[in-house]
């Protein structure tokens, strides 16, 4: 008698159900880590060809060579993010002890020739100023309380944050020494345990391998590129160069406006310190050098030339797709923060790729008549 006549009735149906059960189950447990994990299975992946070329290389075991490049990646991607993120807390924390200090110099007169003065700027005639001076001399303690209520909100976010990116941080670079030590017998199991042909399984995974090369090889070097050259300019220009040239780096990974987001408010300061001609600089910097020459001729050049030398010959599904990689860029940026433009096209893609294994695998039972 066969083995199937002696499976116990509803065997399978049950065990899957448990299978199903045990992955929903570990995605609950891990959920607060799985932006993290999922981070540095890309940053692995991406760089794994270069784990194995340090580990033959220097002759390394596989947890030397894991923990090299681990504090490789730390410190030149993860460790950047970081001094922004505790960079910017830090100077918000200036700003509203500056702010706070003007607000508690001020007396009711000279709060008057405040309103006095900046009422006098704005296109309202005598009577519509004075009943603005009226009403900002009557709701004054409502305003400073807003005012203050605001940027404590705005204070604690941000330091919260700061906490959260530096759990995520360690997270990272700990999964990151694992996924490099252990990644190809990761990749064995998961060929074990999957339903499908091995393949299949060697195509998604392939796939995927692609998808994060390219993201993040030309990702992290447009951003270089970008934070170098603004940096230089902001020394030139006598403005803080690290800080601004990492802001670029970080805010180059956003779609459409990118890098857009810090230029523009320095152009627009330095306009109005009378810096007319800096500001001008700067703009023609940002639109030229970084918007034209960095983002739309160095970039897909770099794209090109990192997909020819994959395993699939550079096909490399949304990302072929501009309104399906803005979207999903955006749609990353949301549901992640920061971190989630970079997850945001992986996934797209991933889903394209499941969806050409599924049209290979039944390719004869689809209707394609009319198509």
């Amino acid at each position: 008698m066969s083995n199937q006549s002696n499976t116990p009735p509803y065997q399978d149906g049950f065990l899957i159900t448990l299978i199903i059960l045990a992955i929903v189950g570990l995605i609950w447990l891990f959920l607060p880590f799985l932006a993290a994990l999922f981070f540095s299975l890309i940053v692995a992946t991406a760089t794994y060809q270069l784990f194995l070329k340090l580990q033959h290389r220097w002759k390394l075991s596989d947890t030397t060579a894991a923990t090299a490049m681990s504090i490789l990646i730390f410190f030149t991607v993860i460790a950047p993010i970081t001094y922004l993120l505790v960079e910017i807390s830090l100077r918000t924390g200036e700003l509203y002890g500056s702010v706070q200090g003007w607000v508690d110099a001020q007396d009711s007169e000279s709060l008057k020739k405040i309103y006095t003065e900046t009422a006098k700027k704005l296109p309202f005639d005598l009577g519509d100023q004075s009943a603005l001076i009226a009403q900002l001399d009557a709701n004054l303690t409502k305003l400073i309380t807003v005012a203050k209520n605001t940027v404590v909100f705005l204070l604690r976010s941000i330091f919260s944050n700061t906490a959260g990116f530096l759990t995520f941080v360690f997270l990272s670079v700990f999964a990151l020494f694992f996924f490099y030590r252990d990644g190809d017998d990761i990749a064995r199991q998961i060929k074990v345990l999957s339903p499908l042909p091995n393949r299949y399984d060697e195509l998604l995974m392939v796939r995927f391998s692609s998808l994060a090369t390219v993201l993040t090889i030309s990702v992290v070097i447009v951003a270089l590129l970008q934070g170098v050259s603004f940096g230089i300019l902001m020394s030139f220009l006598g403005l803080p160069a690290l800080f601004l040239g990492i802001g670029i780096a970080v805010t180059s990974f956003i779609p459409v406006v990118g890098s857009a987001l810090i230029w523009i408010p320095v152009a627009v300061y330095l306009y109005l310190l009378g810096e007319v001609w800096q500001a001008i600089l700067v703009v023609v910097w940002g639109m030229v050098i970084m918007g034209f020459v960095i983002d739309n001729v160095l970039r897909p050049v770099m794209i090109q030339k990192i997909s020819k030398g994959l395993p699939d010959g550079g096909n490399l599904g949304a990302l072929d797709h501009t309104l399906l990689t803005v979207l999903s860029t955006l749609a990353g940026l949301i549901q992640f923060g920061i971190i989630g433009m970079l997850f945001g096209p992986v996934i797209a893609a991933m889903a394209i790729a499941i969806f050409d294994v599924y049209e290979q695998i039944h390719g004869d039972t689809l209707d394609r008549e009319n198509c």
